[in-house]
């Protein structure tokens, strides 16, 4: 079985849990679920679990009977045993950004080519895209991404909650000056660069690619 059909093989099994085991099996689900192993071993693991726990239910036993008074102490010795999941690398995070803007930006300017071409627009105008502007786009979002990750990273360090959130603005102050940089270099290569002319339905067969590549190559295990 897949993922998605161990899943709803695990939602039909607590179907016939009893009020109290189902809640102490919830919360079984949600720390196995959180931890950081491979989630297909993770699904397997709590399908055992289930039905483990279903046949005690029929012999009249209740999951803290079988598991004892505490399942996150009982899941955190099985999570142990998980293998960890597949972390992305850093680089791999910094191509996904750019990669993830582009795709989308095909989509958009197929979506616009095709609807210029329905009410019939000049597609010829539509068609165009600058490659200083891919080369923007990518840049920006790897920017900006990167300055809201980094300030929810900061911010989410601050575990005192009586500690006021606080303006990293030396970061802040980085990126908005790497996001000037970008935007002059921009402004200067569209001087330089070709116009690329796309039709409607190739930035759609891009997309397609980029949602492809997404899946491919920026997937965790």
């Amino acid at each position: 079985m897949n993922i998605r059909q161990m899943i709803q093989e695990n939602n039909k099994l607590q179907e016939a849990m009893t009020p109290s085991n189902l809640a102490y099996y919830t919360d079984m689900v949600v720390y196995i679920r959180t931890t950081r192993g491979q989630e297909a071993r993770g699904e397997a693991l709590l399908l055992d679990i289930a039905k483990q726990l279903l046949e005690a239910q029929a012999e009249g036993k209740t999951a803290e009977e079988v598991f004892g008074e505490d399942p996150e102490a009982y899941c955190r010795k099985l999570a142990q045993q998980l293998p960890e999941r597949k972390s992305m690398s850093r680089l791999q995070y910094q191509l996904m950004i750019p990669w993830i803007a582009l795709t989308w930006f095909f989509l958009i300017h197929a979506l616009i080519g095709f609807v210029t071409l329905w009410i019939g627009g000049p597609l010829e105008r539509a068609r165009q895209i600058p490659i200083s502007t891919l080369i923007l786009l990518a840049a920006g979002a790897s920017v900006l991404i990167n300055l809201v990750m980094n300030g929810l990273t900061k911010s989410s360090a601050q575990t005192d909650p009586k500690t006021k959130p606080t303006v990293h603005v030396r970061g802040i102050a980085i990126y908005a000056v790497i996001a000037i940089v970008i935007i002059a270099i921009g402004f200067w290569l569209d001087q330089w660069l070709p116009v690329l002319s796309l039709h409607p339905g190739t930035s759609l067969l891009l997309f397609l690619i980029g949602l492809l590549g997404t899946r491919l190559l920026f997937r965790r295990t």
